[in-house]
């Protein structure tokens, strides 16, 4: 019952956006498959999917048909056929799409594939490069190792890091021996690998972790608020969301303590005192007290 609920909620969440489009999916009792109808009742795709979901940046639909993905344009046509097993958002003009042999490449928003599925991992693009993995022997084992790609596919930084992050702010993590640390665009190694786990830069800033203790550096790699909280979200809108007192959970956030808010300067602007936190969004951040969740200003005030 519950998996029917789900399946029932998640159709009308799709519906309601493809009706924005003129187009609305429907469900075909003899094919117990989904399809596409436009606003006149006129089948624009036949019933013969499982999943259907629209792709609202780029006007395209993702379908699915026996776990495969494919892609369709408003007018019904396949323009990506569903034999991969995955297709990702569109960012900065490419998704990723997967093939059924589980190498990893890109596509441009009329569906052709402009970057060979070839890797054994791959990330979003993101300030005009994405972080993709390749596979070389090492020893009697295949390993992966990061690098990464221009919108051509070629290399622009070398894959030699062991595990990696997208470029945010210019500078990107990347891991190599359990230890991180940050390059820039050219390769060049801003922070030695000297931290358990690293963040992407915020305003400026980015959150570094060690011994389970969060605190932030800066673009030039210095440590500007010290690693004294339990656990931290990066910057926005020049505060950040901070915690004292949680416990290292052994996956997911850590749990308990209170949360707060920091300046840039490591000040305490708003109280700890609330029981989880969101990062600021057009001057309100949402916060649970108690049980009880609302809206805080930027001064701690509650607002709707």
């Amino acid at each position: 019952m519950k998996k029917i609920l789900l399946l029932v909620l998640f159709s009308i969440v799709i519906c309601k956006i493809t009706n924005a489009q003129g187009l609305t999916q429907y469900w075909d009792n003899t094919t117990y498959k989904y399809g596409l109808k436009d606003k006149n009742n006129k089948i624009i795709a036949p019933a013969k999917y499982d999943v259907i979901y629209y792709k609202e940046n780029v006007n395209l639909y993702v379908v699915q048909l026996n776990y495969k993905y494919g892609l369709m344009d408003p007018t019904g046509k396949e323009i990506i056929s569903t034999n991969n097993e995955f297709i990702g958002d569109f960012s900065e003009g490419l998704a990723i799409i997967r093939s059924s042999s589980y190498k990893d490449g890109y596509i441009d928003q009329t569906g052709k594939l402009v970057i060979p599925m070839k890797f054994k991992d791959a990330s979003n693009f993101s300030e005009g490069l994405a972080n993709v993995a390749i596979e070389v022997k090492q020893g009697f084992y295949d390993v992966k190792k990061y690098g990464y790609i221009d919108k051509t596919g070629n290399f622009v930084i070398q894959p030699t890091f062991q595990q990696s992050l997208s470029f945010s702010g210019g500078f990107a993590g990347v891991g190599l021996d359990g230890k991180w640390g940050y390059i820039d665009k050219t390769g060049k190694q801003i922070v030695p690998y000297q931290y358990d786990a690293v963040y992407n830069f915020y305003e400026g800033m980015a959150v570094v972790k060690n011994n389970n203790k969060y605190g932030f550096i800066n673009e030039q790699g210095k440590v500007v608020i010290p690693l004294k909280y339990d656990y931290a979200n990066g910057f926005s809108e020049g505060l950040a969301s901070v915690n004292l007192g949680a416990q290292p959970a052994f996956s997911g956030l850590p749990k308990g303590g209170k949360y707060g808010f920091i300046d840039k300067t490591g000040k305490t602007v708003i109280a700890f005192k609330y029981d989880s936190s969101w990062s600021l969004y057009k001057g309100k951040a949402e916060v649970e007290l108690n049980g009880r969740k609302f809206n805080i200003d930027r001064n701690g005030n509650e607002v709707k």
